[in-house]
């Protein structure tokens, strides 16, 4: 049982770096933080494949529950970025949309 303790303790860690990865993630640094927020989450998946071969979701489950916690606030917080980036993004849309139509009316009335 030492052995699963040892690998959840590690997924654990990822987690939690992966949290603040992606806490740090603002407008300047996105492309980048990002993109190392990703490579950290296939990492945990490959760990989390693994662990669940070996010993079973269900036997991690309970082993572990706050493990399973930890994964669905990262998944939250994947999804609370990419809405407010997307959001951001449709509010640039819409000033270049209207700067381009008041472009057009300023040419219209020359």
């Amino acid at each position: 049982m030492s052995d699963i303790k040892i690998k959840t303790n590690a997924l654990i860690e990822l987690l939690d770096l992966l949290g603040t990865q992606l806490n740090s993630i603002t407008t300047e640094n996105f492309s980048e933080n990002f993109k190392i927020s990703l490579e950290t989450m296939m990492v945990i998946k490959s760990k989390k494949k693994e662990l669940a071969q070996k010993f079973g979701i269900s036997n991690l489950a309970k082993y572990d529950p706050e493990m399973l916690i930890r994964a669905k606030l990262i998944e939250r917080t994947y999804d609370n970025i990419i809405g407010k980036f997307r959001k951001e993004l449709n509010k640039t849309e819409k000033q270049i949309f209207h700067l381009n139509r008041q472009k057009k009316i300023t040419n219209y009335i020359r």
